[in-house]
């Protein structure tokens, strides 16, 4: 499960450290403001949301193997941190099935939290860019035959950075951005085309 070609060159661990303040990457908020409860005076601090507690969790573990090392281990795990139902919870589990985490939600609603199950997903990419030297082209493909990873962010344009492991097989936690819209845009001399198949959903998890 899990065993997909490494995407090309959007492993945002191999491209250097981001800020994780940064608004676009950010996983989760530090555990809310403190501010003074109006009946007391004493200070009062908000709770992680489960969200949280689960983006939190794939990132502390970024750069190990959690448990067996199946992408279903590491997203069980997170789940059952913050204390949210599992698969297990939903309906039989095994080696090969498609595995429920929630409610089912459309990309549209996604947030950081939020888990994705995939089956038999592709993309491929293909920059094309026309200039004086002629035309060049950059191809660029990565796969989830079955995988399962948990949102970091929604980036916009069908974009979404994951938490995941075994991702190619043996691979520990990394983060990465996957796609899930196919399109075409261009930029002054410069077309990407991005083709996205199979079946992937997405859940919300609840709490249990």
């Amino acid at each position: 499960m899990g065993d997909g070609q490494a995407p090309f060159s959007i492993d945002l661990d191999a491209s250097g450290p981001i800020d994780d303040g940064t608004l676009a990457r950010i996983g989760s908020p530090p555990p809310g403001p403190i501010g003074l409860d109006s009946k007391t005076g004493n200070a009062k601090q908000t709770q992680p949301s489960m969200a949280d507690r689960i983006v939190s969790y794939a990132r502390r573990s970024r750069g190990e193997r959690v448990g067996d090392g199946e992408c279903y281990t590491l997203v069980n795990r997170a789940l059952s941190a913050a204390n949210a139902k599992t698969a297990r919870d939903y309906g039989p589990v095994s080696p090969d099935a498609d595995y429920i985490w929630g409610t089912s939600v459309a990309l549209a609603e996604l947030q950081p939290g939020d888990v994705i199950q995939f089956r038999d997903y592709t993309f491929k990419t293909a920059d094309v860019t026309d200039d004086d030297s002629g035309t060049t082209t950059d191809e660029q493909e990565g796969d989830r035959p079955h995988h399962t990873a948990i949102v970091q962010s929604v980036d916009g344009n069908g974009a979404v950075t994951v938490w995941e492991q075994n991702a190619p097989v043996g691979s520990p936690v990394t983060r990465t951005q996957l796609f899930f819209t196919s399109r075409r845009t261009t930029s002054g001399n410069r077309t990407t085309t991005i083709t996205v198949r199979g079946t992937f959903w997405f859940y919300r998890p609840e709490a249990r």
